[in-house]
């Protein structure tokens, strides 16, 4: 009989432990409500989609840091080896516009209480290492390759940010960063 209560207690904290906010375990819900309250996380105080909310932004900083760290990073170095005079002049608009972007995201992130990375992750360190070990024409087309991937990339990590983080400053962040990155892209288009 000890088993069974002990059992039927496990199971009733492993589903409010598990329980989404939003959602019911007796499954009446019309429309998405149900007549229960969110549960609250004892450890954060915050309810379970408020911990989905703060993992997606310390996500989008992270990613956005990277991004603009690996996007100067690279660029100071075409400033030094490339070739073409239109990589020289787009990497230091990559300098000057991340470097403000990154500025940008140390506000936004301030205000939601989220620490900025201040160092490149490894597989980026690692493309920024290769890529400064090229010279001539090699390195201008891993550069503009680079470039390109990156940008494509950061693009559909803050559209899909935007289309779910709730109103903010680091939502307005990412609002004005797709702009600046669809530029970055139109430009990298021209160079050949």
């Amino acid at each position: 009989m000890n088993r069974q209560v002990w059992a039927i207690a496990a199971g009733v904290l492993a589903l409010t432990a598990c329980k989404e906010s939003g959602t019911s375990i007796s499954n009446n819900q019309t429309q998405g409500q149900t007549d229960e309250a969110p549960i609250d996380n004892m450890a954060t105080g915050n309810t379970a989609g408020g911990d989905v909310a703060a993992a997606a932004d310390r996500t989008y900083v992270e990613n956005a840091a990277a991004s603009d760290m690996f996007e100067i990073e690279s660029s100071k170095l075409a400033l030094q080896k490339a070739m073409l005079p239109s990589l020289k002049t787009f990497a230091q608009m990559m300098v000057d516009e991340h470097g403000k972007s990154t500025a940008e995201l140390k506000n936004a992130a301030q205000a939601a209480g989220i620490t900025v990375p201040t160092a490149l992750p490894a597989d980026m360190a690692a493309k920024v290492s290769a890529l400064s070990a090229l010279s001539g024409s090699a390195f201008d087309k891993k550069y503009l390759a680079d470039q390109r991937a990156g940008h494509r990339e950061a693009l559909a990590k803050v559209n899909a940010y935007i289309s779910a983080a709730p109103a903010g400053p680091l939502k307005d962040h990412a609002s004005k960063a797709t702009g600046v990155i669809q530029k970055h892209l139109n430009a990298l288009d021209k160079i050949k």
